[in-house]
């Protein structure tokens, strides 16, 4: 039914009325294919926009489409009907699109899946220049009149204003958007500059009245929530602080651990479903810890508050580090004039002992730290210092090594405990003791030692061990190295191992047992849970890989002390 040309000019003020209404590009291209569709009375409308980049049109929006492929069309200039629109700037239509032969076909599946056939498309122009085209299409035949063709021409030159308009109040709302945006970033400015002032005077407060570390902690998880902690270099827990949202204290440390490596500066992780940051606490070139903070937000101020809070922190610690400074010097000074020869003063050195808080009057234990490398490590110098501070002891370094002296009564189990809180510098400690003397500390320094060289000897470097552990190999073998160890064992034992390995046998455990039963026949067969028999069957290959004689003399010692080191190496 043809279009009533008075009625539709009508349609197209209305249009252009509710168009310049539209507030962006989206609602006046929606209003364009709608309003199409009613002026021609058709079944679908859509607009095409050009792509300048890629200099061809692509589908923007449809109304009345059914494939999801209709979506996709994008046509180069000249092809389709669509494209002449574009190159020509000037209505095409057809009554029947596939059957057109005057029309480059190149989107003909999309076009049988619609089941379009008649297409009216008017150019959309914006100051002369090409923007896009309006299409109203039909599923059946049919021609498309002037008065049509007119009328979605003058809709698209109206489709042309909205669209300049909406870009104009698209871009003033930008503008405002900025202009609010600065003033919420100076007002945000001023508030941060105000939470600044806030926290460096209670921050100032808190040090004049002498605040400890976790005092400055509790403050940080007052202002921001969450939890925080500080570490010192050995990732010791110093003070640490959580709020009731806030995530456990082991998270943090563990997001150190992992970074460690990179903490000469501010580092942020996620982990665990929060946001950890992990500060460096430094003063010119002394590196003193880390303060860590968590919270399952972001929280946009904290690397300020942090970076101030490691300032407060540092000055505490460096006044820390003074006191240990002078409180290692002293237990170093007491220290070495109890091992220096000459006669002492108990009274006197029991007193300054009990000034650095050691009981006197318990049992002592000597220790000798020996370090993995040729020479005590700053690191692990600071280490044992703090181990002797903290357990109520004395300890001086030499180049070599460091003489500790702590309360315990189990030589064994202070060097063991020691040589695990040492671990991450893999130094050997070896313990002679107790002393319930002060003055008799000296007497077990060098079996201490000999003990610590027996460990590198057997390969046990980092472990600890009691001198009355070793026994008698400590003294034979203390100033032996690693390797005369490994070669004693291998002269004596390696023949054995060897037949055993290939044969299947347990030959060593049957020589291991015959001296552990003073050479008895039956008490080894009870030792190994076999017959006599076969335990003199298997004498009799020991005597085969051993040759004669083994079972007496200076044979057996060798081979006895042999296997005694191969135990304590733990082979």
């Amino acid at each position: 039914m043809a279009v009533d040309l008075a009625l539709g000019l009508r349609d197209v003020l209305d249009a252009a009325a509710e168009l310049a209404a539209a507030q962006d590009e989206d609602a006046v291209l929606h209003i364009a294919i709608r309003k199409a569709r009613q002026l021609v009375g058709t079944d679908l409308a859509y607009v095409m926009l050009l792509d300048p980049d890629r200099g061809d049109t692509y589908m923007r929006m449809a109304e009345g489409a059914t494939s999801p492929k209709f979506d996709t069309i994008r046509l180069g200039m000249g092809l389709g009907l669509g494209g002449q629109v574009a190159e020509s700037m000037a209505p095409r239509w057809t009554r029947n699109y596939l059957a057109d032969e005057q029309y480059t076909h190149v989107i003909d599946p999309i076009i049988l899946d619609e089941g379009v056939k008649a297409i009216l498309g008017v150019p959309v122009r914006t100051h002369g220049r090409l923007t896009g085209m309006l299409f109203t299409s039909e599923r059946r035949e049919r021609d498309f009149t002037q008065d049509e063709i007119t009328l979605l021409a003058l809709l698209a030159d109206q489709v042309s204003a909205a669209l300049t308009a909406a870009e104009r109040s698209s871009h003033r709302r930008r503008e405002l958007d900025e202009t609010r945006d600065a003033l919420d970033a100076e007002r945000a400015t001023s508030t941060r500059l105000a939470a600044t002032v806030d926290l460096h005077e209670r921050l100032t407060r808190l040090v004049v009245a002498g605040a400890t570390v976790p005092e400055i902690v509790d403050l940080l998880i007052d202002i921001e929530g969450g939890t925080a902690a500080v570490f010192d270099l050995a990732h010791r827990e110093i003070g640490a602080a959580q709020s009731t949202e806030g995530p456990p204290v082991d998270l943090l440390r563990r997001v150190l651990d992992e970074v460690a490596a990179d903490t000469e500066r501010m580092v942020t992780r996620q982990s665990g479903g929060h946001l950890v940051v992990v500060n460096p606490v430094i003063t010119g070139s002394d590196h003193l810890g880390y303060v860590t903070y968590a919270s399952r937000g972001s929280v946009p101020s904290i690397g300020r508050v942090l970076e101030r809070v490691s300032s407060v922190i540092a000055l505490i610690l460096l006044g820390h580090r003074a006191r240990d400074e002078a409180d290692n010097r002293v237990r170093g000074e007491l220290l070495a004039e109890l091992l220096s020869p000459g006669d002492h003063d108990p009274e006197a050195i029991g007193r300054r002992a009990t000034l650095l808080g050691v009981d006197v009057h318990a049992d002592l234990i000597a220790l000798v730290i020996t370090p993995s490398e040729t020479r005590m490590t700053r690191a692990l110098q600071t280490e044992c210092r703090s181990l002797a501070r903290a357990d109520g002891g004395l300890v001086t370094t030499y180049g070599d090594r460091a003489v500790m002296l702590l309360p315990g009564s189990d030589a064994g189990e202070t060097a063991r405990d020691v040589a695990a809180r040492l671990s991450p510098h893999s130094a050997t400690v070896g313990a002679s003791g107790p002393t319930a003397e002060l003055t008799g500390v000296s007497d077990h320094v060098e079996p201490a030692r000999r003990a610590a060289r027996l460990l590198i000897a057997l390969g046990r470097a980092g472990d600890g061990a009691a001198t009355e552990e070793l026994g008698l190999y400590g003294l034979l073998f203390s100033e032996v190295d690693r390797e005369y160890v490994a070669q004693f064992i291998e002269r004596n034992l390696g023949p054995i191992r060897d037949y055993d390995r290939d044969r299947g046998t347990a030959l060593l455990e049957t020589l291991s047992a015959w001296f552990a039963a003073d050479a008895s026949p039956s008490a080894t067969a009870d030792r190994l849970f076999v017959h006599v028999n076969t335990v003199y069957q298997r004498l009799d290959r020991l005597d085969s890989v051993l040759g004669g004689g083994w079972r007496r003399g200076d044979r057996a010692m060798e081979l006895r002390l042999a296997l005694r080191m191969w135990e304590l190496r733990g082979a």
